[in-house]
């Protein structure tokens, strides 16, 4: 039998009762207002997956169109994005993101479809209570224990990508006991623990190589790496496995194919001048000091 603590996090509320009905301000300005603290509290992290709408409708005690004006004003704000039959993610306000794939490879995966030799090594493998923000976005309870896998691949005896992985043991006990060294993990969630690997998110990121990833990749400190953060979701939306990973920036090439059906999506009566106050507004900001 599946253990309860494989439901959502129940959320820190209880029946709305922050919302107060008396007041004149709308209730879905509240809900709004109560979201944005929850984000900026780090309660709600950056790709932290909000619960169903109608789940969180029925704990707030309201219906799902004054939620859902809540959440389409936050979207405007680009405080939240929804993906279409995946749900609604909390999103940074400084940063873009692109949809680079579609079908869902671990990086060993893309190596044999490549035909590329290559070897593991299990750096660390043990069960700890990581940060909040891990748990939260495992839509684990804070405090709980999971597994920490930090492996390095080696193609030609040079390091190519190391990885920390994080994976709650309610869905997958006894994985810390797991040969790492000679099993790829996700062929491990899907053969050994019968999970259905539907889908996950990956946003992807320049950076500096500190001491740790230098170390173990085998470069100097401050050399450029891709940072790769990843989490896997079950069908039914839960999510199972979160990935940190960093491959140097001379051992990396990301490419994307794309179609354009021939029809533009913005309007061709849009030009140059549309945007003439929004530069403007942008400038008069920045002159002001004020962080754009």
């Amino acid at each position: 039998m599946i253990s309860s603590s494989l439901d959502p996090v129940p959320l820190p509320i209880a029946a709305g009762s922050f919302l107060d009905r008396q007041k004149p301000q709308p209730l879905y300005r509240q809900i709004k207002s109560w979201m944005l603290q929850e984000m900026d509290s780090g309660r709600w992290p950056v790709h932290y997956k909000l619960p169903a709408e109608d789940n969180l409708a029925r704990s707030l005690t309201v219906n799902r169109g004054t939620l859902r004006k809540a959440i389409q004003e936050l979207i405007a704000e680009r405080r939240l994005t929804q993906i279409h039959g995946k749900g609604t993610f909390v999103i940074s306000s400084q940063q873009i993101e692109g949809q680079l794939a579609d079908h869902l490879n671990a990086f060993s995966e893309e190596l044999m479809l490549q035909h590329i030799p290559f070897r593991t090594e299990v750096l660390e493998q043990r069960v700890v209570v990581p940060e909040p923000r891990i748990n939260a976005l495992l839509n684990l309870a804070p405090g709980e224990a999971l597994l920490h896998l930090r492996r390095r691949r080696f193609v030609n005896d040079a390091p190519i990508i190391l990885t920390d992985n994080y994976v709650g043991l309610a869905l997958c006990p006894a994985i810390d006991r797991e040969n790492f060294t000679e099993q790829r993990l996700l062929s491990c969630l899907e053969t050994r623990y019968g999970l259905h690997l539907s889908w996950a998110r990956r946003t992807f990121e320049s950076c500096t190589a500190g001491a740790e990833q230098a170390r173990w990749l085998e470069v100097s400190v401050g050399a450029p790496l891709m940072y790769i953060e990843q989490i896997i979701y079950l069908a039914d939306g839960r999510p199972v496995e979160r990935s940190d990973i960093w491959i140097p920036g001379d051992r990396f090439k990301l490419s994307s194919i794309m179609a354009r059906d021939g029809k533009q999506t913005l309007s061709n009566s849009l030009h140059e001048s549309d945007f003439a106050a929004t530069r403007a507004a942008t400038n008069g900001a920045a002159s002001n000091g004020c962080k754009t």
